[in-house]
């Protein structure tokens, strides 16, 4: 787990007050009721079948604010601890990669992520920067020059790459005149070969400096899923016990309707077949809303047959692909609690103050039975968070009370300048 510094507390607390969706950097330290879930998804794939070669595919089923994203923030963080490699791709309602299997291959290189532990709260996306990070790993440093194509370390990292047996011998290749294009600072022939590794169209310069270096063919439609395998292959190539495909619909395929949805539901079946068949090493996680697995999924027999399943995802029942979030280690009450006493530690290193905690862990009960009773037609666990942050800074400014069940119901409705009087100074 990443200590909790100062920056990262205030990084949590301004992204949960100001936004109430989780950080990009530290959901561990406030991180409830999904551990038996996790340590299923450890022990039976992370730490075990895919680091072997297998792969598998789970959807992460769970309504707008449930916590969807902050579950696969939980997953990233994970798989970093298993030397996974990670592409988390979050989808707007209005784009979709399952209408184009290319497309498909093109979001997971934008979006795989290159991790560094020490990094602030950001870090950088790409499969370019993915492959120098990787280069900079494995021969400890970025001062790269004509000497370095000599060093023992380099040379074992290229030997094991032409060792390994990959489905695209055009895809292996550009990985290896990538990285000899770094050392060689050869930036005509990078821009080339980025451009083709990323799938992004090239020019018949382009095509020239291909066939320089031995790559034919480009990524196109009918050979994305075979290069999205030899991606897969490189990866472990690289040292990485495989890699983890993260993909947020942003509650987007419920709406979606028509021929689009039958396009896109064709090809998020053939991601889950492929996944299943064709790359090693890869799990790849689909969150979705409720109403995607109750309303999208029954029109298409042949993708409800893939995610079907005799029960939800536990540590009984790991074949399961549905992990509910409705379904967790605590009820409603115990989870909003947990969270907000997690909560209130973060908040005085933000701010280097001190609550009084057997107050704060009573507004934290009071704001979470009146966040589920009263706002059912919102998500009340989004709506909790936010708020009770909210509360915590007017508290920590003011006179430190319980507040009353009227004063909650002001507080979920976002009118805290409005409280005054009585026990709620302004401030």
């Amino acid at each position: 787990m990443t200590p909790l510094s100062r920056p990262l507390a205030r990084h949590i607390v301004e992204t949960l007050g100001s936004f109430g969706t989780p950080p990009t950097r530290g959901v561990q330290h406030f991180n409830v009721g999904n551990q038996s879930i996790l340590q299923a998804i450890d022990k039976f794939y992370l730490s075990s079948y895919l680091q072997d070669g297998g792969a598998a595919y789970k959807m992460v089923i769970g309504d707008y604010g449930s916590g969807k994203s902050h579950f696969l923030y939980c997953l990233r963080d994970m798989a970093w601890e298993r030397n996974f490699a990670v592409a988390k791709v979050d989808l707007s309602p209005i784009e979709t990669p399952y209408n184009d299997q290319k497309k498909v291959y093109e979001a997971v290189a934008q979006n795989i992520i290159w991790h560094e532990a020490e990094a602030s709260f950001s870090d950088e996306t790409g499969l370019l920067r993915f492959l120098q990070g990787t280069l900079a790993r494995v021969v400890d440093g970025d001062d790269w020059g004509l000497e370095m194509l000599a060093n023992p370390l380099y040379r074992g990292l290229i030997d094991t790459l032409e060792a390994t047996a990959v489905d695209s011998p055009a895809y292996q290749t550009a990985v290896i005149a990538y990285f000899d294009s770094l050392l060689r600072d050869q930036e005509e022939r990078l821009d080339t070969l980025g451009r083709w590794l990323m799938g992004e169209s090239t020019s018949p310069a382009d095509t020239k400096i291909l066939r320089e270096v031995g790559v034919t063919g480009k990524i196109n439609k009918g050979n994305a899923f075979r290069m999205l395998r030899s991606l897969c292959q490189v990866i472990r190539a690289l040292s990485y016990s495989g890699l983890l495909l993260l993909f947020d619909e942003v509650d987007r395929m419920a709406s979606v309707g028509g021929r689009a949805e039958k396009l896109a539901t064709d090809t998020l079946r053939e991601v889950i077949d492929r996944t299943r068949e064709d790359l090693p090493g890869a799990m790849f996680v689909y969150a979705v809303p409720p109403q995607f697995i109750n309303d999208v999924v029954p029109k298409y027999p042949a993708l409800q047959q893939r995610v079907r399943a005799p029960g939800r995802f536990s540590h009984i029942n790991h074949f399961s692909p549905l992990i509910s979030l409705d379904h967790l280690d605590m009820d409603e009450n115990d989870l909003m609690l947990g969270i907000g006493e997690k909560l209130i530690p973060i908040y005085e290193t933000a701010f280097d103050v001190q609550l009084d905690h057997t107050i704060q862990r009573a507004n934290a009960v009071i704001l979470a039975d009146v966040a589920r009773d009263v706002f059912l037609d919102v998500s009340h666990r989004r709506l909790f968070v936010k708020s009770f942050v909210v509360e915590l800074a007017r508290q920590a400014h003011g006179r430190q009370h319980t507040i009353t069940e009227a004063e909650a119901q002001a507080i979920l409705r976002g009118q805290v300048d409005d409280l005054a009087g009585g026990e709620t100074p302004p401030f």
